[in-house]
């Protein structure tokens, strides 16, 4: 979970007191154009003023003007923080009374340039989408609110990565065996909304602003096609992907499992039961490298616009619908699809487990995620693993346990 630096009140009481000091000045607008929600966004200050979002329909004009009228939301995102670590924080709230809807912790950023006090409005969310994050070696958490009646849920677990080998579980001392690394595949997860009234309507009768159709999904995907195994007297390889049919790399093994040479459990202890329990195996490793990556899809409801106002006239270019009138005029609206997406690094992540933390480019900065989760399979002569006489499978959630027998009165190997 992301560590909250400044209290929510601290920061609704900031919010608060500038609505205050600002209410009495001279009225001060300004008026810019939204890419995220493709509108007009008017943000004003002070005494006779209309504050919001001019594309909600809070100011038709589309320029600063009106009167202030109570019930007009703005969704901004404000960075709060100094010195290389700061908090943002999304802050739905009415900026003619300045009452607070909600205020949520987006995320929490080390190391990146922070402007204290800076804001930007509309409704993107941060790099890291997440105000719940849990990443362990089983998987990913995330949780993503939109205030305390709106909550998302995704999850992803860390899937199965293939070692093919043999002869296993136990072999020569010199005796040719193979190694493969037999696919690294992706893996996804999806939490789903049915609706989120921003705007205040309903699954029926939808409002300007509302989702619909809410989807955030995890994915997590390799970030090389190479996994890491390692094993005593043979070294660290790297296998490249070759499937469940393609080559493997030869290795021997120039020393049996005896516990002189560092083989300190036995084939009991790991339950490979194929094996008198009493035979020591040598304790080896495998692993791969994925990458984070996040989405979330919507519709949203939105006035049939133009991007940008017609200049001619200062008003918003919007389609009109002649059939029907509205209660705010002749307007077209829509439902118009929308998404945002991106990475989740590990510099992103607060309390990352130990060990997790891959540096594939070897810079001191991790770029990727270790998943141990690896499934061995056993291959026969021909490196297929769907032979039934051979076909066998173990994991134990990265190490990898093997036999190795001195040959007696072995002369002469393959």
């Amino acid at each position: 979970m992301l560590n909250r630096l400044i209290p929510p009140a601290v920061i609704l009481s900031l919010l608060l007191g500038l609505t205050a000091i600002t209410a009495q000045a001279d009225p001060v607008c300004d008026t810019y154009w939204d890419p995220v929600n493709q509108n007009w966004v008017t943000v004003c200050s002070g005494n006779g003023i209309s504050s919001g979002n001019s594309g909600a329909g809070n100011n038709n004009s589309g320029i600063p003007g009106g009167s202030c009228a109570a019930g007009s939301t703005i969704v901004s995102t404000v960075i709060i923080g100094g010195g290389g670590l700061c908090e943002v924080w999304e802050i739905r709230h009415d900026p003619c009374i300045g009452q607070v809807a909600y205020a949520n912790l987006v995320n929490v950023i080390q190391g990146g340039a922070c402007t204290p006090g800076s804001s930007n409005a509309g409704s993107k969310l941060a790099d890291n989408p997440c105000t719940v994050l849990n990443i362990s070696p089983s998987g990913v958490y995330c949780r993503t609110d939109w205030g305390i009646r709106w909550l998302l849920d995704a999850r992803v677990g860390f899937p199965n990565a293939f070692l093919d080998l043999r002869p296993y579980p136990v072999t020569l001392v010199r005796w040719p065996g193979a190694a493969r690394n037999g696919g690294t595949p992706s893996a996804k997860g999806t939490g789903r909304l049915a609706y989120i009234a921003y705007g205040g309507g309903s699954k029926n009768n939808p409002a300007l602003g509302d989702w619909d159709k809410v989807r955030l999904t995890l994915t997590l995907s390799p970030a090389s096609p190479l996994m890491f195994f390692s094993m005593p007297t043979v070294g660290t390889i790297t296998l490249p992907i070759s499937g469940d049919s393609g080559g493997a790399r030869a290795i021997v093994f120039d020393q049996p499992s005896h516990p002189a040479a560092g083989a300190r459990t036995t084939a009991g202890a790991v339950g490979l039961d194929e094996l008198p329990s009493d035979i020591p195996v040598f304790s080896g490793s495998a692993v791969t490298a994925y990458r984070l990556f996040w989405r979330l899809t919507f519709s949203k409801y939105v006035r049939d616009c133009k991007a940008g106002p017609d200049r001619s006239n200062g008003r918003l270019n919007c389609k009109v619908k002649r059939s029907s009138t509205t209660n705010d005029g002749h307007w077209a609206y829509q439902w118009e699809k929308r998404s945002q997406g991106g990475e989740i690094t590990p510099q992103m992540v607060q309390g990352l487990p130990p060990g997790m933390a891959a540096d594939l480019d070897g810079d001191g900065a991790p770029d990727a995620y270790w998943n141990r989760k690896i499934t061995i399979r056993r291959m026969d002569e021909n490196n297929r693993i769907d032979n039934p006489a051979w076909a066998e499978s173990w994991s134990w959630g990265g190490p990898v346990y093997w036999a190795v027998r001195e040959g007696q009165g072995q002369i002469g190997w393959p």
